[in-house]
């Protein structure tokens, strides 16, 4: 399956869906998203600038921010732009089918201990994460950095590192070195990578990818559109894979299903128009780890279609269809893939 055209090859790539099963993706595996390029950084000439609506402005090398506390977790990212191309007529952007989202172990400092040192003042609302991506926007005099807020009240703050190794290992440049930011929960466009600078503000960010670019905007709803944050209830079946044959028999679907409020609550899924059954989930290590889930189901010889539907811990589920939208964000509904059985 050809999942991204070739020219943004080298900026996007997916995750091979089989390997969404695996215990963790490896950097050459793991889906890549970029804008203006993957910027080169010698660790020698690395600082990270924290300014705004601090009592303590700094600017830290990388010995410096390895000074924090340490925290590890498994979390899931996914593009805001997966599974773009299942809508009709098509929308603008990346041309996404299934394998924009992967899910790692992450580690490095705690957001909330660098924020203890600098201490926000009481008028601040938000946290800006600014990459050191930098490209040219029409409409605008000056290059753009991919930059992104996150509101401090927001829960994902606790959780935030400020990673700088990937599954044990240093980052790769085109994963973000030598430190992005990671947001569980959110989707992936908040978790910006070649972090170089953290601004505290008050109010709502004005920046590009922020209040023009990754807003969901439904036919009929005015410009720009509603901001995309936290990754709604997501499920795949990822093995076997849409379009393979397989004998015809019991045969084991298996899959993995992510995001939602409070985590995932459960999978079902369904074989042609049948009822919905519940699938077996194993829950991955950590909330914000992907849960993956299981079923059999009897095959007969010919053509079948079989569906999950992931569930949250609040009862949310994926819808049966999302509505369209202009540049193609936030697809979670029930997806399907077809099997030929011989």
């Amino acid at each position: 399956m050809d999942h991204v055209s070739p020219e943004l090859a080298a900026d996007c790539h997916p995750t091979p869906v089989a390997r969404l099963l695996a215990e963790r993706n490896e950097p050459g595996e793991h889906f890549v998203r970029s804008h203006h390029g993957t910027p080169r950084i010698e660790e020698r000439d690395y600082a990270l600038e924290v300014t705004g609506l601090v009592t303590r402005p700094i600017r830290w090398s990388l010995t410096d921010l390895r000074k924090l506390s340490h925290t590890t977790a498994h979390v899931t990212l996914e593009c805001a732009g997966h599974r773009r191309t299942e809508l009709d007529p098509p929308a603008d952007g990346v041309p996404w089918a299934l394998g924009a989202v992967g899910h790692a172990r992450w580690a490095g400092g705690q957001l909330t201990d660098l924020l203890s040192i600098v201490r926000p003042l009481p008028e601040a609302t938000h946290i800006v994460f600014h990459g050191c991506d930098l490209g040219d926007i029409d409409g605008y005099d000056t290059p753009q950095s991919f930059s992104r807020a996150v509101p401090l009240a927001d829960p994902a703050i606790r959780a935030t590192i400020l990673a700088w190794e990937m599954n044990g290992r240093r980052l790769e440049p085109e994963h973000g070195y030598p430190v992005r930011a990671i947001v569980p929960g959110w989707y992936a466009v908040a978790s910006v990578k070649w972090l170089t600078h953290i601004e505290v503000i008050r109010g709502e960010f004005d920046g590009y990818y922020q209040a023009v670019d990754y807003r969901l905007r439904e036919e009929g709803e005015p410009e720009p559109g509603r901001e995309l944050t936290h990754m709604p209830i997501s499920s795949l079946i990822t093995s076997p894979e849409s379009a393979d044959t397989v004998a015809a028999g019991d045969v084991l679907l298996r899959g993995i299903a992510w995001g939602g409020t409070g985590g995932v609550g459960g999978v079902d899924v369904q074989l042609d128009d049948g009822a919905w059954i519940p699938a077996r989930i194993d829950p991955g290590p950590g909330r914000y780890a992907p849960t993956e889930f299981s079923a059999t189901v009897p095959l007969t010889p010919g053509r079948h279609v079989v569906r999950s539907r992931g569930r949250d811990r609040d009862g949310n589920r994926q819808p049966d269809k999302v509505a369209w939208n202009s540049r193609g964000y936030g697809v979670n509904d029930v997806c399907a893939i077809e099997l030929t059985v011989s």
